[in-house]
């Protein structure tokens, strides 16, 4: 199943939400390659005959289109929503020129 996601910027970071309601912090991953950040989850919930699990997984891949400090990004999870923090690099941030 597609997860539903935002993707916002502001100066210095690039934020990636995720709605993931009903899953674990532990049956989420997250992984940055090669300018493509790729979140995966499972969501589990009980059968109808109540004696094992059903999972359901869900994924979505997203191409990030700055420079980020990849050994800086960081993930949150709150009331199902994950959020990953991406810092954008030196480079990819506006250089102010000073006019002479």
């Amino acid at each position: 199943a597609c997860v539903p996601v935002d993707l916002h910027a502001d100066k210095d970071h690039l934020y990636f939400r995720a709605e993931l309601p009903g899953v674990k912090r532990d049956d989420i991953s997250v992984e940055l390659t090669d300018g493509v950040l790729s979140i995966s989850a499972v969501r589990k919930s009980p059968s109808s005959d109540g004696k094992t699990d059903e999972s359901v997984s869900l994924s979505r891949s997203v191409s990030i289109p700055e420079i980020v400090q990849a050994d800086k990004v960081s993930a949150t999870y709150e009331n199902g929503i994950l959020t990953v923090t991406l810092p954008k690099a030196e480079a990819a941030k506006p250089l102010k020129i000073a006019v002479n």
